[in-house]
């Protein structure tokens, strides 16, 4: 019987323990937590948002699309909902294509592949701290923790990234593995709020706390990459909600390559709002001031602090506006750029983007090309999905064609 170990209790880990068992191997799960799956109860708000019907190879940032494009043929949302459905949790969908549990609970999905794993008897031993992994000459492998060695004919290494460092996914994993001579990506914060210059502290301090419909695009070195619509929160610091987390990704990736990004901002996504709308609205009635113009438009902090970034006061009669004042208006309100600094700090990212390079591994097995007998799954490789499913979904699809390649992959026998 082939013995497996497995490293990492999330979801990636989890669903390897599950593959490999049911494929006939003796497995064997270290987790450095006092418990399996913390980091997966946090997922989509608690309610796991596990896959999405509208799953696209070219979502991922990566550095091997071709293998993104392997594992999901393989595994498609079909094969990932049927695996859980299998174990009691039917999917329900929500905004089109995103596919949680029914009962919209992640404690539920922890809870079924819990008990699959208790029933498919694979060992757990949680708060061992993984120190090294050893290749044997002879085969096979050692893997060292704080309290003990453990040996196995195959390792899944599903430890995770550096994000949401209180779960225990504190990068250490990615840069452990590379010790083994395998290519390891720069990591960094991804599906994360974004922290404009400092030289707009004022604005932010003025407007922190509004939360606002808006239409987003970042540019990157003067070109627009990517655009989004959603509800916009501004920060003490910049920008946060769905919207801005979905461009961190290519805004993460700008900075990493040392170019300008820029965020674009339409806070009236919804009107006409050209300077006809702009002209025609300063001789109505209720405009009495500038700041009873923009009355309605948006939230009034968010509006004061826009006219002190136009450099206008207030207290201004919109009837006295010139041609540039009432333009830096629309601008302000329709085309306001704000010139993005950096990420925000792992603990408050969803995923962290980077990892082991996909070109290091075999696309039908996850195995290490260089190492035979050691499987990658989940967010420990350079692998990371927009917000609606694709990062669970990748560690569910990805554990799963690790743990069966582990337990089965002919090649090594």
């Amino acid at each position: 019987m082939m013995n497996v170990l497995v490293l990492g209790g999330g979801p990636a880990g989890m669903a390897a323990a599950i593959a490999a068992a049911r494929g006939g191997a003796a497995v064997t799960l270290l987790e450095r937590n006092d418990r399996i799956g913390k980091k997966l109860l946090l997922t989509g708000n608690g309610k796991c948002n596990f896959t999405n019907l509208d799953l696209r190879t070219e979502r991922y940032d990566c550095d091997a699309p071709a293998l993104i494009e392997e594992v999901l043929e393989q595994f498609p949302p079909e094969a990932v909902m049927r695996f859980l459905e299998e174990l009691g949790i039917p999917p329900l969908t929500r905004h089109g294509t995103w596919i949680y549990p029914h009962a919209e609970q992640a404690a539920a999905v922890l809870n079924a592949l819990r008990t699959e794993l208790e029933q498919l008897g694979v060992k757990i031993v949680t708060d061992a701290r993984i120190l090294g992994i050893r290749q044997n000459q002879k085969g096979g492998f050692a893997v060292k923790t704080e309290k003990a060695e453990f040996r196995a004919d195959r390792v899944v290494a599903a430890l995770g990234g550096a994000a949401l460092p209180r779960t225990g996914s504190d990068g250490s994993g990615a840069e452990l593995v590379a010790r083994l001579g395998l290519k390891l990506q720069p990591l960094r914060p991804a599906l994360c709020p974004l922290r404009s210059a400092e030289r707009e502290n004022t604005f932010f301090r003025a407007s922190q706390g509004v939360r606002v419909p808006a239409a987003l695009s970042l540019w990157v070195d003067g070109k627009k990459v990517a655009e989004e619509n959603g509800e916009l929160q501004l920060t003490k610091e910049g920008f946060s909600g769905i919207s801005v987390f979905q461009l961190s990704l290519p805004a993460g990736r700008a900075l990493q390559h040392k170019q300008r990004a820029e965020l674009m901002l339409n806070f009236l996504p919804d009107l006409k709002a050209d300077l006809t709308f702009f002209a025609k609205r300063s001789v109505q009635p209720f405009a009495t001031t500038l700041e009873a113009y923009g009355n309605g438009l948006v939230p009034k902090n968010l509006w004061l602090a826009l006219l002190r970034r136009a450099g206008l006061s207030a207290g201004m009669s919109p009837t006295s506006l010139r041609k540039t004042e009432l333009a830096a208006i629309a601008e302000q309100l329709t085309a306001a750029r704000f010139p993005i600094q950096g990420l925000a700090a792992y603990d408050k990212a969803q995923v962290s983007a980077g990892g082991i390079s996909l070109r290091e591994l075999n696309p039908n097995t996850l195995g290490a090309k260089r190492m035979t007998g050691l499987y990658f799954a989940g967010e420990i490789l350079n692998v990371t999905g927009p917000c609606g499913g694709y990062n669970l979904h990748w560690c569910f699809a990805s554990g799963l064609l690790a743990g069966q390649s582990a337990a089965n992959d002919e090649v090594l026998r």
